[in-house]
């Protein structure tokens, strides 16, 4: 997590002792005896740092030595010397080769820079942690970033396990988090993973929006034809939806309604196979049948068509719906197309609607057989589906103003992205704040926090967390499915565990990590939020203290960083990017606003600065340089 929040010095790992209870068991050292004591006792020096320790054989005064804990009880430390081999100790190579020989470990290439590395950032040393360490690294071969995982480590005092490794390099790789589920939602589509936990994967990460252009690609001309046949859709509304499906070719150009819907009819009289009984598609084929036939002159009045229709849409057989003969014995007349379109277009709509409602429990989903219905050419229908996404994309990005749709057409693009590719209103606090915490849900943060606190005699919301993200991979993992998909389900867990992992309490203060993939109009991005605050005797957040840093990477801005501290109920905030100057003259007009609305909130703004990063060497674990500004350290 973010090590140094209120000043520029950074925070003493544990090697840096405060006292003896930072030290281990084990723990190997390298110090100078300052001065020695009676009874065996020694000022020992550790780099900075200074303490009285019982020494297992008498030192000379002024000499360096390494050193192992051999006992660290508050008060009380007692140090074995080390036999130092006949090597020269000048430097830090010298050093790392004693390093080496007191740990029984082979001085290859990977060890000796672990040992370099551990020494020069003086973390704490003992054989057990050393060996696990550079099998982790070696088995990761990465070690420019597995060794700073191995430093966060340490600093965060996590456990000190494969698997909190393994989280936390893959964390630190710098795959775009969203990328990663863009990629896995694809695997699964395409990959042969066709178990039941897949089919729950993919609807869970069509929830959290990811590969928005492809469910656009999937079910963008689904939408528009629904909005065109929905009972609830206005006048304006229907026909903008109508003229989108003639400009993405699944309608001919300059067909109008009452044509196609008059086609329809006259397609219905060739037969058609493999349409199931008493399925929507099925209703739909007998009442275009009906309509077909009064056209040609089987039907006396529209009322008998009607009371025919309403007979199927009420599962009764196109065979059925015949009328009583003294009826049919009436004088029969062709009835206009004119009169017989309204009865398509309900006969349309009906199915449709039974379709979506078929959908929505859990049944066989039709709506995409009613659409070949309507077209048969499958390869237009291909195309249509493509052109359909590359509209709702448009509309995405095109301002208001733009004139490429008409107004209707506008209103229904902006409805369907609405309603089923929804971003988070960021001008609204609020609404923020709960599609946040309702995303930490569905990636599965909160899983164990919903195990550890589940109440013994109430099981019945519990089902409800194993349909999240992290028990669904966890449930995937154990089926059998491709490698590949194995392997990306690992990733996405790692990166999951990671988050849980660098969210943690140290005493009074806390600490969270929260990567979430973010949609910004057709651009994928993440959205890093770390938050460090402590809290109140009563154990709530204390909302006086705190930092809050954002992390965006945006498409023209590029890495974005956002650092508010609140000190007393102060904010000061500072935004790091390289376009800082730029930023600055567009947010001027801005300030007023956030000053005033902080006030109605009871905080008061001190300042806000832009800053111009600079990169450290080391990786931070998001995979970028570590960047830097004067009086925020903001390594992780």
């Amino acid at each position: 997590m973010v090590q140094s929040i209120a000043s520029s010095q950074p925070v003493a790992s544990p090697i840096e002792i405060k006292g003896t209870a930072s030290l281990k068991n084990g723990q190997i050292l390298f110090g100078k005896v300052n001065k020695v004591f009676l009874n065996q006792t020694a000022e020992v020096q550790f780099g900075h740092q200074k303490m009285v320790a019982t020494l297992d054989i008498p030192l000379r005064t002024g000499v360096k030595y390494w050193f192992q804990v051999q006992q660290a009880i508050e008060g009380s430390v007692v140090l074995k010397a080390l036999d130092s081999p006949n090597l020269n100790v000048s430097g830090l190579k010298g050093t790392v080769a004693q390093l080496i020989a007191h740990l029984g470990i082979k001085a290859e290439p990977a060890a000796i820079k672990l040992a370099e590395y551990l020494l020069a950032n003086r973390l704490p040393i003992t054989k057990e942690t050393f060996r696990s360490a550079l099998q982790w690294l070696k088995a990761a071969d990465a070690a420019e970033v597995g060794l700073p995982v191995i430093k966060t480590m340490f600093i965060q005092q996590l456990p000190f396990v494969k698997g909190v490794f393994d989280a936390l390099f893959t964390q630190s790789k710098g795959e775009p988090f969203h990328k990663l589920l863009s990629g896995f939602r694809q695997q699964l589509q395409d990959g042969g993973a066709v178990t039941g936990t897949a089919s729950k994967l993919k609807e869970v990460l069509d929830s959290l929006h990811v590969a928005k252009q492809n469910q656009l690609q999937q079910i963008g001309l689904q939408k528009l034809v629904t909005t065109w046949l929905n009972f609830d859709s206005t006048p304006e509304m229907k026909s903008g939806a109508f003229s989108l499906l003639q400009k993405t070719g699944f309608v001919s150009k300059g067909m109008t309604e009452s044509v196609f819907l008059e086609s329809l009819v006259d397609g219905a009289a060739e037969v058609r196979s493999g349409i199931p009984k008493n399925s929507a598609i099925d209703k739909l084929h007998q009442g275009l049948q009906l309509l077909s036939e009064a056209k040609g002159g089987a039907f006396a009045h529209v009322e008998e068509i009607e009371m025919a229709i309403n007979r199927i849409l009420n599962s009764h057989d196109h065979e059925k719906a015949k009328l009583p003969i003294d009826i049919h014995s009436m004088q029969r007349k062709n009835i206009s197309a004119e009169k017989l379109t309204p009865l398509a277009f309900h006969l349309l709509q009906n199915a449709f609607a039974e379709a979506i409602a078929t959908k929505a429990v859990g049944g066989k989903i039709e709506v995409n057989d009613l659409i070949g219905y309507l077209n048969m050419d499958t390869e237009q229908v291909a195309e249509s589906k493509g052109k359909a996404a590359e509209l709702l994309f448009k509309s995405l990005n095109e301002p208001p103003e733009a004139q490429y749709a008409r107004i209707n057409e506008k209103l229904v693009l902006s409805h369907v992205l609405a309603a089923d590719f929804q971003s988070i209103d960021f001008t609204n606090g609020p609404s923020v704040a709960l599609q946040l915490k309702e995303m930490t849900k569905i990636l599965g943060l909160q899983l164990e926090h919903a195990l550890i606190n589940l109440p013994r005699d109430d099981m019945a919301d519990f089902p409800n967390d194993l349909e999240t993200l992290k028990p669904l991979l966890l449930k995937l993992l154990n089926e059998q499915i491709p490698a590949a998909i194995k392997e990306m389900a690992e990733q996405i867990l790692n990166r999951i565990t990671a988050q849980q992992v660098l969210s943690q309490e140290n005493g009074p203060i806390r600490n969270l990590l929260l990567t979430l993939p973010l949609n910004l109009g057709s651009v994928q991005t993440d959205l890093t939020l770390q938050w460090s605050g402590r809290k109140t005797k009563e154990g709530k957040i204390d909302p006086d203290y705190c930092q809050v840093l954002f992390y965006l990477e945006l498409g023209r801005l590029e890495e974005t960083v956002i650092d508010m501290q609140v000190q007393n109920r102060i904010i000061k905030v500072t935004v790091i990017n390289g376009h800082g100057a730029t930023l600055e003259e567009a947010a001027g007009q801005y300030l007023g606003i956030l000053r005033e609305n902080l006030g109605k909130m009871d905080y008061r703004l001190s300042g806000v600065s832009f800053v111009n990063p600079v990169y450290e060497k080391e990786w931070d674990l998001r995979g970028k340089a570590i960047p830097f500004y004067s009086g925020v350290d903001i390594r992780i």
